[in-house]
Formats: C-alpha cells, structure tokens, sequence
C-alpha cells in the first residue's frame, strides 16, 4: 500500500468522510456498472490517480460483477460445496436465462458468485437483492422469483456464566472509567487475562493493545475486523447482528487501554444486516453517553464509524482490511511495519477479530483470572463454534476449551443427519487442515489442534460424510483459493492457480509437482493466504492419498 496514496486519502477526508471505495459501490448500486467515466471523476473528486480508482474498480468482486435490478449471488463456499449439488448454479442460471457473471439484455437480472453469506447452518444459501435464502428448495425458489428471508442460526452456551452469548451491558466500561487507569486495564486485566486472538493467528490481544500504546504518535486507531470470509463460519456476523453493544463496547475499552479516541469496523458487504445494525448501535450508544465526547462523565472520549467492504476474501488479512477501510486496493503489504506501528492513515492501529474485542467486556467487568477460570484447559476464556449444515443440531455454541473435537461433533451437535458417519473435519476455514474420523479425539484447543495440522482458527467445525469426494474437495478449496489471491505476491498469485490446475480435469496429479508448489507457497507467499492455503490439501495428502488421484 502506498504511503503517498495513504496521505493523498488522509489529507483530503476526515475518517468519517466516504472513500473512493464507498462511492464506486454506490455507483454500482445506482447503475449497475462502472464506466471510464466513473473513474475518471472518482479520481478528480478524491484527488487520485485514475490508475488507483481503476485498481480499486477492478479488484472487488462488488465492484466486477455488472449487476441488474434484481441481482443474484450464489453462494460457493466449502459449507455450500458440501451441501449442494455440482449444477446448481448452472440450474439458477438456466432457470434465469442468465450467465453467471452476466446480466440479462433487459437489466432486470444478474447472476454473480460469492463466499460466504453466513447461513452454513442451512446451506445452500442464495442472496436475492438483500434477501438472503437458504436449505431445501432454494435453487427453485430463486428460479421461480419467491425467495423468502432464511432463519438466523440457533445458539446457546455451555458456560454457567455466558460471555457471548447474551447481551452487552456496558458493566465493564462503567468499571474501567470508574475504577481503573488505562494502564490497569492494560496490564493488571488484559494481559493477564492472556486472552488470544480468536480471528486465526492466536496473537495475544493484550501485547497488541501494548505495541500499539507504546508506539510513537498522538494519534491512534482500534479497529474491529469484521470481514469474516472463512466459509463456514458466521460467528462474527452474530456477534455484529445479534450483540453490537459488546463488539462496541469492546472497541470503547480497546481504546481507552491503548489512548485512541477512533474507532472503525470494517464490515464484509455479504453481510448486508450487519451494516445497518452496527450504525444504528452505535447512533443509540451516543444517544446513551456510552459512546461520543466525555462519555460517562468522564475525560475518555471515543466514537466509531462503521465502514463496509466490497467483497473480498483477503480483506480479512490485516493489511488488506488497513487498505479496504481507507478505501483503496484490497492488497497485502509486506511487514514490518506492522499495523500496531503504521497501520490507518500510517498511525498506530490495533486489529482485532469482532469475537476477540467481544471477550474484552467480560475481562473489564469480571477480571482477569474470572476470564482466565471459564476454561479447565490450557486456554483461557470460551469460544464460540459453529456447525454446517450437514449437522442433526447445526448452529452456534459457546464451550470451553478443551472438549474433544469428537464431543462436539457426536454430543453438541448431534451428530451428522441420518446418522451418516463424518469422514473428515476442517476447522477454522479453508486454511485449517483438515481433520479425519481417525483423529476425532483431539482437544479443540490452540496447541491439541495445531499439532495435527489444525488451528482453532474462526472457529468453524465443517463436516464431510462418507460421500465426498477429497479430489472434488481439493479442487474447490485450491479454486476458491486462486480466485482469491489479491494477486500482490507471484508464489500465492501464480502458485494457487497451477495448484488447481493440477486437480482441474481427470488426470493424475503429480504429486512432486504438488509438493514443490506447496513448499513455495509456504516460503514465498506475503500473508497467511498463501502460506496458509497448503495445510488442508497437506492434511488430504496425508489421510487420503488414495482418493486424489496421484502419480
């Protein structure tokens, strides 16, 4: 990301004002398309270079696909592969009398692809304009023009005393205003409360929040990363829905701990509720002093603004979101700096995942050692997973750490419909390895996990019957892969793409052609996507050789 784009940006609008990004997807809302034209006064308005406006037009899949009165997006993700069949996007474009990615001569229809919609709990899923369909029926409720709002995901908590699954209250910013320093809610709550990151890295929340207040520079940023692309996982997208005053108050507490009085949350565009949600929330906390100027009587000032994105996976690398939320390409930047030194506008920034900042209430209400006690692992606090479709009991729950992935599988979520039996497991997204019956045993905690080429990661559990087919799996994960790539680093951009290559037609695989491409992703690759990439098709490598085809 170019420093001299990120001053032009700064210089010229205030945090709160809309980015180049913002008003190139209102033009598409407006019109369907973007012309020369566009960028051309984009670029004059916003006092960028046309080639910047015409990078960001062409990067977001928002942005490309050319969008009719009633636009139709079709889900792709794993959760979606696993529950639908092979031709059922051909069957809604036939049905429609459009191409995917096209628009109809009469614009009254469009058909696009996407990830993630955050209904795997009743996959597969559609989006309708703003309506977000899905299960049995779909494709012909789609094709026949009456598809109707899909059911929020069920959720509960297995803790006596539930962190994330009830409503925010405000305690634990009344109490750290009240009774505590920025400096004790730092050392003597966060830090001690050794709470992790729950967004896939597993970085110590309380370190980041230290590097980022000790960093030189008055001006400071919290910002909520909200773009939660992993397929088959929707955590987040209930905690911004369901519960905003935690995500918000734990951006108030992030920020009085750090010296920031700005916050941002950067919202994925497939979440089409989340948006509206958090600003009416937001507006309601300053309604209530709990968010503003002086809030609760006090000299801690804090406000928010809600950013949304535009459709892209990689966004949710931290860099990336840094980029998005300025309105800019939606690329990676090489680190260090990291953004704790140089991230919103070249100031010091905290990124956090939405669960993470949602656990901080409870540490500044509870303490440090009540957080540390919901777990009798080795980990502190809960976490939230979730289930895809192919469960009896999908859905969201809260556990402690340290059931066996087998418990939650066979004992939270009832097992598979039908009492079909798992034959694998991914956890945590596309780049968490996957996980065969055989190791089932495993603790679903940081460390368990990631000795068997697993990571606790969003969160998400995703199962595979005894019917799927792991060549078809590794083709999809290495396609949602490649497509994904925001194309900075050659290893990722090119890497992925051979990768799938390699799977795309009935040939055998040769398996040390593979190997030499995983191994360069893992070294070469810029960020965690292609690095990360590897390890599920590693874990098919290693548990299911024989039914990949290899030579």
């Amino acid at each position: 990301m170019a420093s001299n784009l990120i001053k032009l940006t700064r210089r010229h609008h205030p945090v709160d004002a809309p980015t180049a990004l913002a008003k190139l997807s209102a033009i598409v809302a407006e019109t369907g398309t973007i012309t020369d034209e566009d960028i051309r006064t984009v670029a004059t308005d916003y006092q960028l270079p046309e080639a910047s406006v015409y990078g960001i037009a062409t990067f977001y899949d928002d942005l490309i696909a050319p969008r009719g009165k009633r636009h139709v997006r079709i889900c792709t993700g794993t959760a979606c592969f696993e529950a639908g069949d092979a031709d059922s996007a051909q069957r809604i474009c036939d049905g429609l009398g459009v191409g995917m990615g096209e628009v109809s001569d009469d614009g009254s229809v469009s058909v696009a692809e996407t990830v993630c919609l955050g209904f795997c709990h009743s996959s597969p899923a559609v989006r309708d304009n703003d309506v977000i369909d899905a299960g049995p029926g779909v494709i012909e409720r789609v094709i026949e023009g009456n598809t109707v709002q899909a059911l929020e995901p069920p959720m509960r908590s297995l803790l006596a005393d539930p962190v994330l699954t009830q409503p925010g209250t405000w305690a634990g910013l009344r109490r750290a205003l009240a009774e505590m320093t920025p400096e004790d809610l730092l050392h003597v709550e966060a830090k001690a409360a050794d709470l992790r990151g729950r967004g896939g890295a597993a970085f110590p929340a309380g370190n980041k929040w230290e590097f980022a207040r000790n960093a030189p520079g008055e001006q400071k940023y919290i910002v909520a990363n909200g773009d939660e692309g992993d397929p088959g996982s929707y955590i987040d997208k209930y905690l911004m829905e369901q519960s905003p005053e935690l995500l918000l108050e734990g951006l108030a507490l992030a920020g009085y701990a750090v010296g920031s009085d700005q916050g941002f949350v950067l919202v994925r565009s497939e979440y089409p509720q989340s948006t509206i949600i958090l600003r009416e929330a937001v507006e309601q906390a300053k309604a209530e002093n709990l968010l503003g100027d002086n809030i609760l009587g006090s000299d801690f000032s804090f406000n928010v603004t809600i950013v949304e994105g535009a459709g892209s996976y990689v966004v949710g690398e931290e860099t990336a979101l840094l980029a998005c939320l300025q309105g800019l390409r939606g690329t990676v930047s090489a680190r260090p700096p990291f953004p704790a030194e140089r991230g919103v506008y070249e100031e010091p920034t905290v990124v956090n995942n939405v669960e993470t900042l949602c656990n901080v209430p409870f540490i500044a209400a509870q303490g440090a050692e009540a957080f540390r006690n919901l777990s009798p692992g080795d980990s502190a606090g809960s976490k939230l997973v979730c289930f895809n479709s192919a469960f009896e009991n999908p859905g969201m729950v809260e556990i402690p750490f340290g059931l066996t992935v087998r418990e939650l599988c066979e004992e939270v979520a009832g097992g598979l419909k039908g009492g079909a039996a798992i034959k694998a497991v991914q956890i945590g997204g596309p780049l968490g390895g996957i996980l065969p019956a055989s190791l089932l045993d495993t603790p679903f905690d940081f460390a368990p996990l990631a000795e068997v080429g697993c990571m606790v990661g969003h969160g998400s559990i995703l199962a595979f019957d005894e019917t799927t087919d792991m060549r078809s799996l590794a083709q999809h994960l290495l396609r949602f892969g490649a497509h994904e790539s925001c194309g900075k680093c050659f290893p990722c951009r090119i890497g992925l793409q051979r990768a799938y290559e390699l799977f795309s037609d009935d040939e055998p695989v040769d398996r040390v052609a593979l190997e030499e491409l995983l191994e360069t992703l893992e070294l070469g690759s810029l960020c965690a996507h292609g690095s990360g990439m590897p390890a599920p098709i590693r874990s098919l490598l290693l548990h299911f050789p024989d039914e990949l085809g290899l030579r």
